[in-house]
């Protein structure tokens, strides 16, 4: 006598352990963007002070014996250099910020991997949640910044930009970059909430029965 079905596999039911390694491997990457970030946060200000001048006249002398349109033009430029200058100054305090926020997410991932990898889901799906809460308030906090700085220096652009809107494209640009940092935290979330659906362990409702009723058993 042999029943139907019994060289069938048994299915535990168990979820593939590659869901939270794939996990691992996205968080892997990620921070690899983020040390990136880190080094060009601090890199950046450097090489700024290296081989920016601060006075305008260090690149082009003023002209003592120059006409006075030549005079004017050299003080328009020296305007715009200054307002180059200050707003270069006020976007450094921002990659300093970009930097040390990067770094620290860098670190919360790098705690991430492998806990994901050895398959330590509840501690895993924690991690990542707590990473993301990190990178969206540091977005949102970086994006408070440039709107405080801007998205331009504050240049004198002649009377023939007068029909241009600068503030509404600052207005545009800031709204944009707190969309952006929304829609993409959003779907950090939506990454991690199918991994962690998809590496839920079964429970004795969730693993299938191989009894089915509308088979009758065979001797």
């Amino acid at each position: 006598m042999a029943m139907a079905g019994a060289e069938a596999p048994y299915d535990s039911g168990e979820p593939s352990p590659w869901w939270l390694k794939g996990l691992a491997i996205f968080m892997a990457l990620v921070v690899v963007f983020m040390l990136f970030n880190t080094a060009m946060g601090i890199l950046s200000p450097m090489l700024v002070d290296s081989f920016m001048p601060e006075d305008f006249e260090d690149i082009e002398p003023y002209p003592e014996d120059g006409t006075e349109e030549e005079k004017a033009e050299w003080d328009r430029s020296n305007a715009e250099w200054d307002a180059m200058v200050e707003y270069m100054d006020d976007m450094m305090g921002v990659l300093e910020f970009s930097a040390v926020h990067s770094g620290l997410l860098a670190l919360i991932g790098l705690f991430c991997i492998p806990v994901l990898w050895r398959g330590d889901r509840d501690l895993g799906v924690k991690l990542v949640g707590a990473w993301i809460g990190v990178n969206f308030l540091g977005g949102m906090g970086m994006m408070w910044m440039m709107s405080r700085v801007g998205f331009m220096p504050d240049f004198d652009y002649g009377p023939e930009t007068e029909a241009v809107d600068f503030e509404f494209i600052e207005t545009l640009s800031v709204v944009s970059g707190y969309a952006q940092i929304i829609l993409c935290n959003v779907c950090f979330l939506g990454i991690l909430a199918l991994a962690a659906s998809k590496s839920k362990p079964a429970t004795s409702f969730d693993i299938p029965s191989g009894f089915r009723p509308d088979e009758p058993p065979q001797y």
